[in-house]
């Protein structure tokens, strides 16, 4: 190949990845706006793009797990050493896992293989080896689960980041039924990293599965007034600012400071892994409407959520609309 060549050559594909490239930034932004549909068509209209196989995973994991299994495993075949189409891999068959009877065990041994092979790909991802050790103090032995490799694994976290070694210590304290190693850990946690919201929510919700709302509420507000610099802190304050809102449904009280938290989470946060979806954030607003004797308004959001495409969500708006 000349030199000519070479350079019409890499003109090209640098021309073919943009045209992949302009539509998957379009389904990305459609997908952020919350126009799920736009985004799903963009995304298939690529469906040789392993990154859009990826994508179309992902959103197929809150509504269609058998849809989202069939996304991931041809991304994963397209793209096998890709940490992350491994990670999503591990999640989806996870979940599989979790609602199969009689292909249980083969799924969880696809989800270890996944949450591994991620972690071998990129050792230094806290995400990664987090999913790994909840696997593995969740997964019943049979299943693959071991305690001692998830503690391996949490000792590995803390020599990576000690902040998210404790959360994970946290975790697995509190998988064990352990709560009050887990709340002496956070005790400690909370005193090492005073000046970050991530301990401060991890305790509120400690309490808030205790039912004591009252401290719930009190470590929530603490989380939501830390100054948050990292992905791991703005992402706690976010989901303070959710679970704050929830507390506030499940303990009846504080529901002004409740509707207020729930805004700012739908009006401001952007949402990734492990954070709840916006259409849930606006589920419990209005189910504080309703309990502030806002009824008209509430269930105006109801009916507009028993229209998306979330069941479970579908579901439950249906019925708290009717019960107004």
């Amino acid at each position: 190949m000349n030199f000519i060549s070479k350079i019409l050559f890499v003109g090209c594909l640098s021309l073919a990845n943009l045209v992949l490239a302009a539509p998957l930034e379009q389904a990305l932004n459609a997908l952020q706006e919350g126009k799920t549909a736009l985004a799903i068509d963009l995304l298939e209209s690529q469906k040789s793009n392993p990154e859009a196989m990826l994508h179309l995973a992902k959103i197929y994991m809150r509504t269609d797990i058998d849809e989202a299994e069939e996304w991931i495993i041809k991304a994963v075949k397209k793209r096998p050493d890709d940490a992350e189409s491994q990670y999503i891999l591990g999640r989806i068959m996870g979940i599989q896992a979790s609602s199969s009877i009689f292909s249980a065990l083969s799924y969880a041994g696809k989800s270890l293989g996944g949450f591994t092979r991620a972690v071998d790909l990129k050792p230094d991802s806290l995400r990664y080896r987090n999913a790994l050790v909840q696997f593995h103090i969740q997964a019943p032995s049979i299943a693959g689960g071991d305690l001692k490799i998830a503690k391996q694994q949490i000792e590995e976290i803390k020599q990576l980041n000690l902040a998210a070694g404790l959360k994970s210590e946290i975790d697995f304290y509190l998988s064990q039924d352990d709560d009050k190693t887990a709340e002496q850990l956070l005790v400690l946690a909370k005193q090492t990293f005073a000046d970050t919201p991530d301990f401060f929510f991890k305790a509120g919700l400690l309490y808030q599965k205790q039912e004591n709302y009252i401290q719930a509420n009190a470590e929530f507000v603490q989380a939501i007034n830390k100054p948050a610099v990292t992905e791991q802190s703005i992402k706690d304050r976010y989901n303070a600012l959710y679970q704050l809102g929830r507390t506030a449904v499940l303990s009846k009280s504080n529901l002004q400071s409740g509707i207020q938290s729930l805004n700012e989470y739908i009006a401001q946060a952007t949402i990734s892994d492990g954070m709840p979806p916006k259409i849930w954030a606006e589920f419990r607003l209005a189910n504080l409407l309703a309990l502030n004797a806002q009824e008209s308004e509430a269930k105006a959001i109801y009916l507009r959520l028993a229209k998306t495409s979330d069941e479970e969500l579908v579901e439950q708006a249906k019925k708290a609309a009717k019960q107004l």
